[in-house]
């Protein structure tokens, strides 16, 4: 499995460079939304920045758009399109997490999004989502409403230490948010930490445009396993939200549309330094799943603490 991130605004100035030197292989880069009551697409002021540094330090980037139903879908994929431009990297992304409707409702414009994205790119776009969305949201009516989706690559948000499970109708995942506690070098603040579910050389034969393949900019085909991404232990959460839910299902905040979360403009955070020692992101993925029952120590005096608690664990009752 290759190892990527995804960004926006909040990550504020990230070192690519060091992040590149971590192991990342691809990074999501967030460009827009329509937020709630608002008929002007705000445009993520970190996005042609976070852009820029992934190409340089040879990371794959794909691009996503946060959706609303209150804009009509087609009028929002074609202004996410042009505001990307020329999609050199990995396809775009529908980031589906919040909805003011469901059913067959929602369903008709989440479709209509993605088939616009197709069109206008000519490539079909990734859906990000969550079970705990997907399926009182989008199959609220009936299972078979959501068949189409098979066609499109799944990117699933599922914090756990288990393996996530399948979302109907894909019978997998292509790539798999596990965690939004990562600590890497090169960010100040945490990141969401992903996972792709092949070799790079999949990643680059199913997700890079076929032409132009001599201009790679990333070739260690068979190297992902050579720079590990470095993570610290789970810290205390400092960015303070006061989103109102619905419902929270499988680490994803499902938002209604008619209530809408404390400002984005008053979250704080607080930018945390990491040690120099830290453990190897993924020497820790191949112990994990077969651990258990393991008591957590004093992270000054034991690195088997950080490899418990870096996945931000739920607890079973």
């Amino acid at each position: 499995m290759i190892p990527g991130i995804d960004v926006s605004h909040w990550q504020s100035e990230i070192d690519w460079a060091k992040v590149k030197a971590a192991g990342v292989k691809f990074a999501f880069i967030k460009v827009s939304e329509f937020p709630l009551n608002k008929i002007t697409m705000y445009v993520d002021d970190k996005f042609e920045y976070n852009r820029k540094g992934a190409e340089a330090n040879g990371i794959y980037w794909g691009a996503y758009h946060f959706f609303r139903t209150h804009i009509d879908p087609i009028i929002q994929a074609e202004a996410f399109c042009k505001q990307v431009g020329s999609v050199t990297s990995l396809p775009l992304v529908l980031d589906l997490e919040v909805a003011g409707c469901k059913g067959s409702k929602l369903v008709r414009k989440v479709k209509s999004f993605v088939e616009t994205v197709t069109s206008v790119s000519g490539r079909k776009p990734i859906i990000y989502t969550s079970g705990g969305f997907w399926r009182p949201y989008m199959t609220y009516e009936k299972l078979t409403d959501v068949d189409w989706a098979v066609e499109y690559p799944l990117w699933m948000a599922r914090y756990t230490s288990q393996w996530p499970g399948n979302i109907y109708p894909w019978s997998g995942w292509d790539f798999w948010q596990y965690s939004d506690k990562g600590r890497i070098p090169g960010i100040k603040t945490y990141v969401d930490l992903n996972w792709f579910a092949g070799s790079l050389k999949d990643l680059q034969t199913r997700f890079l445009p076929q032409k132009g393949t001599s201009k790679e900019i990333f070739e260690e085909v068979d190297e992902e396993m050579d720079q590990p991404i470095h993570l610290a232990s789970e810290l205390k959460n400092t960015i303070e939200t006061e989103p109102i839910r619905n419902n929270e299902l499988e680490g994803m905040h499902i938002l209604n549309e008619e209530k809408v979360p404390a400002p984005l403009q008053n979250v704080k955070t607080e930018t945390i330094h990491t040690a120099s020692d830290k453990p190897s992101f993924l020497s820790f993925l191949h112990g994990k799943f077969n651990k258990k029952n393991k008591e957590p120590a004093d992270p000054e005096r034991s690195q088997e603490w950080i490899e418990d608690v870096v996945y931000r664990d739920k607890k079973q009752n």
